[in-house]
């Protein structure tokens, strides 16, 4: 089986917090920067502590609505999208580095990380940032959509981490939409089993496999793969 990087989306203010428990267990921390969840305090603590555990550091940005945690599309125009990544980005880079950290990554947010897989403006708004802030920062994107991602490779940054989750559902390489049945693995068995196949898959591109804090069984299984 080969390593995949394991990620997950931390610093979301969550009752209780899984933050300290799980920094130590994973690669890679998607830290919310105020758009769907998180303010000046919980990026802060949450930048120490990735830093304290050697996880590379991620930002993510989201549409701007901690109302519905980040997973309603507002369809922006290019313009107000660019300001609102921009603006999310741009400030959590700062703090990163008032805090003698490096922004490794940018990984979207629900809506906006679903956006920016189907409608290539978004996609191009998001490089664009990209361009601006450091051609260097990687942008994490959905698995087995190469061929869209590749394309927009030839014109702009093209530093992608394709992404897959061991504890949504899927159907082959297409991951169930939310809302539809199966979309969310709530059993640790079954989200063990889906991150181990996902080790060995080789139809698709897999770089990094996301477990999410906020799915109880989620945090339990990577609890159990770490004691492995």
């Amino acid at each position: 089986m080969s390593k995949k990087l394991i990620n997950c989306d931390l610093g979301e203010c969550l009752t209780p917090s899984p933050d300290n428990e799980i920094m130590p267990l994973i690669n890679m921390a998607n830290i919310a920067c105020g758009g769907h969840a998180g303010d000046d305090a919980s990026m802060v603590a949450t930048i120490k502590l990735a830093k304290k555990n050697n996880v590379k550091i991620g930002a993510h940005p989201s549409y701007a609505d901690k109302t519905n945690f980040g997973r309603i599309n507002h369809n922006l125009d290019d313009k107000a999208l660019y300001k609102l990544i921009y603006d999310q980005v741009y400030h959590f880079q700062n703090l990163c580095l008032d805090n003698g950290a490096t922004l490794k990554y940018i990984k979207p947010h629900g809506a906006l990380y679903h956006d920016m897989t189907h409608q290539q403006p978004v996609l191009e708004v998001m490089c664009q940032v990209i361009d601006k802030l450091d051609m260097n920062l990687a942008l994490v994107v959905q698995a087995g959509n190469e061929e869209h991602f590749k394309n927009f490779g030839n014109n702009a940054n093209g530093l992608f981490l394709h992404e897959v989750f061991a504890d949504r559902g899927y159907v082959g390489s297409h991951m169930i939409s939310r809302g539809e049945k199966g979309a969310v693995l709530t059993n640790e068995n079954a989200i063990i089993e889906q991150y181990q196949r996902f080790l060995s898959e080789k139809s698709f591109k897999i770089d990094t496999i996301c477990f999410h804090s906020d799915n109880l069984a989620s945090v339990e299984a990577l609890k159990r793969l770490n004691n492995a």
